[in-house]
């Protein structure tokens, strides 16, 4: 690899500073990189990378910052089909597993050719905006429909093949990957599944019931949410949530189609670190008491 492009969350890295370090350290290793400094409001009020910044030749992106970060730019990013190495400037950080004191040594494993790709699976999520118009998404963690109001739950009926599966009575309700298993999936009580698995996780979040629990479907299915009309639409409002950034506010009858993208994401991996060790150093499991 010699050509790198360079997104940094400028809240975690004072003036680029971080970033600007990368440049001056590849170009001194005969390489190339820009670092995005044009970003905008997109139609979410979220932050995102002017993707028309990266140049053709561009061979893998940098990412630094958090998880919320790297979600922000693998959703932009992801029809230029580049491979992505996350580095943690964040506090949890499970896709950016790559510390700050560790990237120059990263970055030396993969001008070395010393790294791998994970393909990780992502989910298409259609819906109509209040406009009307048709608007198709993608999600590498979940995608979630919650509560618009405290002091009120959600009806949402959950279709799978256009199947009824169940009618919830909840605070709202994950779909996730299983990339996206380890995030707002596993809060919720969900299952834990590898990242470079493939398949859907349902997962209601504070159901009113005692029998309600998550569902592990084939990533071949199709899922449809449907917030079901209660009382007039005022009753049932809920917000449609991609990947942590906001996308609309749903009303009773409204629906949302949910499935597995044509595409996946490929993240650059340069650690021999298992996702399990990076399981147990990140929420405490499997440590020995004493």
């Amino acid at each position: 690899m010699k050509h790198f492009f360079v997104i940094s969350n400028e809240s975690k890295d004072k003036d680029l500073k971080t970033a600007y370090g990368i440049k001056e350290y590849l170009k001194q290793k005969d390489c190339i990189c820009h670092v995005a400094t044009d970003y905008g409001l997109d139609e979410s009020k979220e932050f995102s990378t002017n993707v028309e910044e990266i140049p053709e030749d561009t061979e893998a992106i940098i990412v630094l910052g958090g998880d919320g970060t790297f979600l922000q730019a693998a959703n932009d990013v992801n029809k230029l089909a580049l491979p992505m190495l996350g580095v943690n400037m964040g506090t949890l950080g499970f896709l950016t597993d790559i510390e700050k004191n560790q990237i120059y040594g990263a970055i030396d494993q993969l001008l070395r050719d010393e790294y791998r790709l994970e393909d990780r699976m992502l989910l298409s999520c259609a819906y109509t905006k209040d406009t009307g118009e048709l608007c198709h998404t993608i999600a590498l963690n979940d995608v979630v429909i919650n509560k618009g109001r405290l002091y009120h739950l959600l009806c949402v009926k959950v279709y799978i093949n256009n199947e009824l599966l169940d009618q919830y009575i909840a605070d709202g309700v994950i779909i996730s990957t299983p990339t996206g298993s380890t995030g707002y999936n596993l809060s919720a009580g969900g299952p834990v599944m590898q990242p470079t698995m493939e398949g859907i996780i349902i997962t209601p979040i504070c159901p009113h019931s005692l029998n309600n629990r998550s569902l592990v479907i084939s990533a071949e299915d199709e899922v449809v949410l449907e917030l079901e009309p209660v009382r007039g639409e005022a009753e049932n409002e809920g917000i449609l949530i991609v990947d942590g950034m906001v996308q609309k506010t749903m009303y009773g009858g409204e629906r949302v189609h949910i499935k597995k993208a044509k595409q996946n994401s490929r993240l650059l991996k340069v650690g021999k670190t298992s996702f399990f060790e990076v399981f147990h150093e990140k929420l405490g499991m499997g440590k020995e008491n004493g």
